[in-house]
């Protein structure tokens, strides 16, 4: 009779472990503690805490040995990211070759915010530093985090993640780093960013893959209508209705002016200015977009870029529900191995729900329920008390 709680051998998500081919990379204690990791990471209530881990797991080993992992375990990140690599683009190949639609790499960065130590601090968070925070518009002290997803149709997976290290490289060489990791293919491709994104390298990097690029662009940024050099700003100011297209994105109407022709950084391409229709024509209320695939409509162009917007409900449910930015390890290899298993884990989820993360926790969370119903029959069946069950699911 088993003295502790595991999932059943039947259930999905322990069979990822051999399904991936991970015995291949990790030993066997270091399996043991990426399961519970996984498994305490996705259960009801997680708020990122090795407590929670330890407890949720049920692992039966001291929660020290989880603190040991990270920080001092015998295992290499690297492999569990490139499983995720692997893993994410078989599955988005797939819907693209069964729907026929292009492949979206979604590129981004969030902010996990941190407590600033004082002076007086002996054991300060390693790696941390102020970040400007898009949600709240002004610096935050914490550890930035540069994400790419792949999207095709509406299946989404997470693929890669990096910590960003202000002694290390820049956000945009990192952006560079995860452009390249993505395998070149047959099937459309564009990365999707904000406006913070499109320099020169991103764009290069990602045309020497063979992917085209939409993004936003900030309104300083210069091109030459006529051969003029100016900015999108001082240029939108002599825009008048009769320049611009109807252009209707889900339930919204805008008017869009097309450019098309060289940027700054780039010899020929799509340039969107956009006003919502019936707001006039305020540079000030403009927004700008590039696409480096002049072959699209505005429809297009606008329809695709909107698929970004899959990378923010993506930061705010690993936040949320997978507590990304509430880890309590300080050693940066501690951080980035967490920052791993939480990348593996959101990959368990999607893969299990054919690309949606939510979904994916929902079904997560009744199958450890039937787990734990069928645990305590079978125990029952096979003689336990209820004060040994108990015992064993460690709620004595």
């Amino acid at each position: 009779m088993s003295h502790t709680y595991t999932l059943s051998q039947s259930n999905p998500w322990n069979n990822r472990l051999d399904e991936w081919k991970l015995p291949l990379y990790f030993s066997k204690p270091a399996l043991h503690h990426i399961k519970h990791f996984v498994d305490g990471m996705l259960s009801t209530g997680f708020t990122g805490t090795l407590t929670d881990i330890h407890r949720e797991s049920l692992q039966e080993r001291d929660r020290r040995t989880l603190s040991h992992f990270l920080t001092h375990g015998n295992w290499d990140s690297s492999y569990l990211k490139r499983i995720v690599q692997r893993v994410a683009f078989q599955q988005i190949k797939a819907c693209a070759q069964r729907d026929h639609s292009p492949i979206f790499v979604i590129l981004d960065d969030t902010v996990c915010e941190k407590t600033k130590p004082s002076s007086q601090a002996t054991h300060t968070i390693q790696g941390a530093s102020f970040q400007h925070s898009h949600l709240k518009g002004r610096h935050v002290y914490g550890h930035a985090v540069v994400q790419t997803l792949l999207r095709s149709g509406e299946q989404v997976f997470p693929f890669a993640s990096e910590r960003y290290d202000p002694q290390g490289k820049s956000k945009i060489d990192l952006a560079c780093d995860l452009i390249q990791a993505v395998p070149m293919s047959s099937y459309r491709t564009y990365v999707l960013m904000d406006s913070w994104y499109p320099s020169a390298s991103v764009l290069q990097t990602s045309a020497e893959r063979g992917f085209h690029v939409i993004s936003g662009l900030k309104t300083n940024r210069i091109f030459y209508p006529q051969g003029i050099r100016q900015s999108l700003k001082s240029f939108a100011s002599y825009i008048s209705k009769t320049d611009t297209d109807l252009v209707t994105i889900g339930s919204s109407d805008y008017r869009v002016y097309r450019y098309e022709g060289k940027l700054n950084v780039v010899e020929n391409a799509a340039l969107l200015l956009c006003w919502k229709d019936g707001e006039g024509f305020d540079p000030k209320q403009m927004k700008a977009f590039l696409s480096t695939d002049v072959s699209l409509s505005n429809e297009e162009i606008l329809s695709y870029y909107s698929k970004r917007w899959a990378i923010e409900t993506y930061f705010r449910t690993a936040k949320v529900r997978l507590a990304m930015d509430r880890y309590q390890v300080r050693s940066t290899q501690a951080i980035d191995r967490y920052l791993a298993l939480l990348l593996f884990a959101a990959l368990c989820c999607s893969y299990g729900s054919h690309g949606s993360l939510i979904d994916g926790l929902h079904r997560y969370h009744i199958q450890k329920k039937h787990d734990m119903i069928e645990y305590i029959y079978n125990q029952t069946q096979s003689g336990a008390t209820l004060d040994q069950i108990k015992t064993r699911l460690i709620v004595a």
